[in-house]
């Protein structure tokens, strides 16, 4: 590949994660592992050509003409698709449950960018269209225990946490210790949370520089999912590992903590 133009397609990917809160020309050359000098002229040469805009406050995001065009999806996102697609085919190819491919918006909000269903009669299916409160869901809640300390602050001040039904977290407390034993253990599990009925089991999937980028999810009708549950949270941090992988990210630590408790995936079958 060309190095410098794989630079270009790498700071247009971080601009389109950091949008709201933009980056510094400090924290471009740090996550590129180049010389501020270098950085410099990059920056400038995208602002000139209207790819990326410096704010007042210093800082640089994706510019004006990109920040809502329908027809741009940001190549972090459609080069998650390309490299998700086939793990999550694969994946229900194998448990037989139903697969999402999710992000976090702007204000924190799960959107799906992709789904294989089950093949199953009886099966957990979804729109995948709208925005869903990423606190009540396991592909929510992976994600956001992954982001910095001081963002799910934020998230648990200002976010309403509605009850869904009665296994639903409503109280920053008990979400905030949630989110820190997910960070511990890698997964988020989710039991007739949002929707009495379904439940699903989600991993994180990371970047180059170990940074949360999307979440993975096998979803289930609860009563399968109760029966099968560890032998699917094995294969879904095993497929999400298989996609970070193709960015470079570190080894995934998570998987240690949840090694010792896992079925072997030969467990799953039809139920």
């Amino acid at each position: 590949m060309v190095k410098s133009a794989e630079r270009v397609l790498d700071v247009l990917e971080m601009l389109s994660l950091e949008q709201d809160r933009g980056l510094r020309l400090t924290d471009i050359a740090d996550r590129l592992s180049i010389p501020k000098s270098s950085a410099t002229m990059l920056m400038k040469t995208l602002d000139a050509r209207c790819y990326a805009a410096r704010g007042q406050d210093g800082r640089y995001r994706l510019h004006p003409l990109f920040q809502h065009a329908s027809g741009w999806v940001g190549g972090l996102h459609a080069r998650l698709l390309h490299v998700a697609r086939p793990v999550m085919a694969a994946l229900v190819e194998r448990t037989g449950e139903t697969c999402f491919l999710g992000t976090l918006s702007a204000d924190l909000q799960v959107r799906v960018l992709h789904k294989v269903v089950s093949p199953k009669e009886v099966r957990y299916d979804t729109d995948d269209r709208p925005l869903r409160p990423a606190y009540c869901t396991s592909i929510g809640r992976v994600q956001l225990a992954f982001l910095p300390q001081e963002w799910i602050e934020d998230y648990l001040t200002s976010t309403r946490l509605e009850r869904f039904t009665e296994n639903t977290l409503t109280t920053p407390e008990a979400l905030r210790a949630d989110l820190a034993a997910i960070r511990d253990c890698g997964f988020a599990e989710s039991i007739d949370t949002r929707e009495i009925g379904a439940s699903g089991v989600s991993a994180p999937i990371f970047g180059r520089d170990g940074e949360v980028i999307a979440g993975l999810n096998l979803s289930a009708v609860t009563q399968r999912f109760l029966s099968q549950h560890e032998a699917m949270r094995a294969a879904v941090m095993a497929a999400a590992d298989d996609i970070s992988a193709h960015y470079g990210a570190p080894n995934a630590e998570r998987l240690k903590a949840a090694k010792s408790e896992m079925a072997p995936a030969a467990a799953l079958g039809p139920v």
